[in-house]
């Protein structure tokens, strides 16, 4: 998440929005933001908001849909949504804009594991600063 520069904007049961601002080095040979990066962004909003319950959740299948280019600079947005969820499925709906510009819509589906999150990677804990050292 780091790495990319992205930054987690809110969580809270069920949803997440994340966003990121479209570097060079994420630009492929056409000069627009390679899927991968859009992706990833996608992926990080659905990883947050599938954990908020304090369950482990783990994606099990994840499809996208390009829908318009952006571009070195574009501050994107992932919004990730709980469409429903059950004892062990839950399903999102991702969106990724470029301001009101739909750029992407992703679904996601998770597997809902038995255990507690641990508290240190729970959403009350993601909206928190890293200590030194620390991993997550």
């Amino acid at each position: 998440m780091q790495h990319l520069g992205m930054r987690l904007v809110d969580a809270t049961l069920g949803a997440a929005t994340v966003e990121m601002t479209v570097t060079d080095d994420m630009l492929n040979f056409h000069g627009t933001a390679n899927g991968g990066a859009v992706f990833a962004l996608a992926d990080v909003a659905f990883a947050v908001a599938s954990n908020s319950h304090g369950v482990p959740a783990v994606g099990v299948q994840m499809t996208i849909s390009y829908m318009a280019p952006a571009g070195a600079g574009d501050r994107l947005v992932a919004t990730a949504m709980e469409e429903r969820r059950t004892r062990r499925l839950a399903w999102y709906r991702i969106e990724v804009r470029r301001d009101e510009t739909l750029l992407a819509l992703a679904h996601g589906l998770v597997y809902r594991m038995e255990a507690d999150l641990p508290k240190e990677v729970r959403p009350d804990a993601a909206t928190k600063p890293r200590e030194k050292g620390g991993s997550r």
